[in-house]
């Protein structure tokens, strides 16, 4: 038995002995009866987890999303604790790029909800959050707009910004939360996912030829 976990379980059972063989302290904890209510705490707990995991991915969390209805976004905002959404136009290339890093992020933020509406699709909303350039992210927190992200200024002012650099700026607004210690230098791509439930579509193809390859759309 690993010396750590020796000492562990000396310290659940308050036996300094340490003549106590591996077999004699596994029986011990195996009588014990704290160690019998933190295991069915622990149980419970993996169950509300696994039971919030199920109900969060039939919602959508883990994908990056296309709605097609503006209703479906005017629940979205209202339901969601936390989401990011993108307004979009489907022949701008910005948003293309835009779409790249969020499908990336969408599977490591599990409790955000990550999704996408053409403004052609959602003439009210567009109107009602004074959506005048594109792309366009609104952030979500506890079911109101509380910030957002227009055109690309903030993420160095060009197309070749990072998926971090994205990520750091969604962080800022609390939207989501930065992985702790070295990971969060890690690239996302490069990232270990937790809750991986695939794709909603295809990475979008960027076409430097695109016949609208502005940097910025007034809608």
């Amino acid at each position: 038995m690993d010396d750590k976990i020796k000492s562990v379980a000396r310290r659940v059972l308050n036996e300094d002995d340490d003549a106590l063989s591996d077999d004699e302290l596994l029986a011990e904890l195996e009588n014990d009866p704290e160690l019998e209510k933190l295991r069915e705490a622990r149980l419970d707990q993996l169950k509300r987890e696994m039971n919030r995991a199920r109900d969060l991915r039939g919602r959508g969390h883990g994908e990056y999303i296309e709605l097609h209805k503006e209703e479906e976004m005017v629940k979205l905002i209202g339901r969601e604790s936390r989401a990011v959404v993108h307004f979009t136009h489907p022949q701008f290339a910005r948003c293309k790029i835009l779409d790249q890093h969020l499908r990336v992020l969408a599977p490591h933020h599990f409790e955000t909800r990550f999704v996408s509406i053409s403004v052609e699709r959602c003439p009210f909303l567009a109107q009602k959050f004074q959506i005048r350039v594109l792309p366009c992210l609104l952030l979500v927190d506890g079911g109101r707009v509380a910030d957002r992200i227009v055109g690309f200024e903030e993420l160095g002012n060009g197309d070749a910004f990072s998926t971090n650099t994205l990520e750091r700026r969604l962080a800022k607004s609390k939207v989501i939360e930065l992985p702790k210690g070295e990971l969060a230098r890690v690239p996302v791509a490069e990232r270990p996912i937790s809750y991986h439930v695939g794709y909603a579509s295809q990475d979008a193809d960027i076409s430097d030829n695109d016949e609208d390859n502005a940097k910025e759309l007034d809608y």
